[in-house]
């Protein structure tokens, strides 16, 4: 007896946190606007920890219009966020703290006063059988 209990706590526990994303990395091709240029392609890197996401950010340019031919460029954006979860659905919003290749963002409050600006990702979507759909995109497991 005292077996089975102990076979179903480790069964348990073991299953309690797992949410098919935690620990994983996930890629995807996504458009964003790169500063006051016209919309660029990014790889972005989803890499999640317990209730933390590493959003990594790298400026492409893709070859004959082939995803898998892609050639890196020297910007790249890196965002932290917290994760919440709700059963299949995940939300984050992930804020900029370390960018290469990028100059600083300043925005003006009401007074005229310029602050520096905090870029920011918002993310919204649901975890699929192949990854994650996140805004439209399908990231896939790294």
């Amino acid at each position: 007896m005292r077996k089975i209990i102990m076979l179903f706590i480790l069964v348990f526990t073991s299953c309690q946190n797992k949410n098919g994303y935690d620990g994983k990395s996930f890629i995807g091709f996504e458009e964003d606007i790169y500063f006051d240029s016209p919309t660029r392609t990014f790889q972005t890197i989803l890499t999640f920890e317990d209730d933390s996401v590493l959003v990594v950010k790298n400026l492409i340019s893709i070859i004959n219009k082939d995803t898998l031919n892609f050639k890196k460029e020297v910007s790249s954006y890196q965002y932290k966020g917290v994760v919440k979860k709700e059963k299949s659905n995940l939300e984050f919003v992930a804020y900029a703290y370390n960018c290469k290749g990028c100059e600083v963002i300043y925005a003006v409050d009401k007074k005229g006063n310029r602050k520096k600006f905090l870029d920011k990702k918002v993310y919204k979507g649901f975890v699929t059988k192949n990854g994650l759909n996140l805004n439209g995109i399908n990231f896939k497991p790294e």
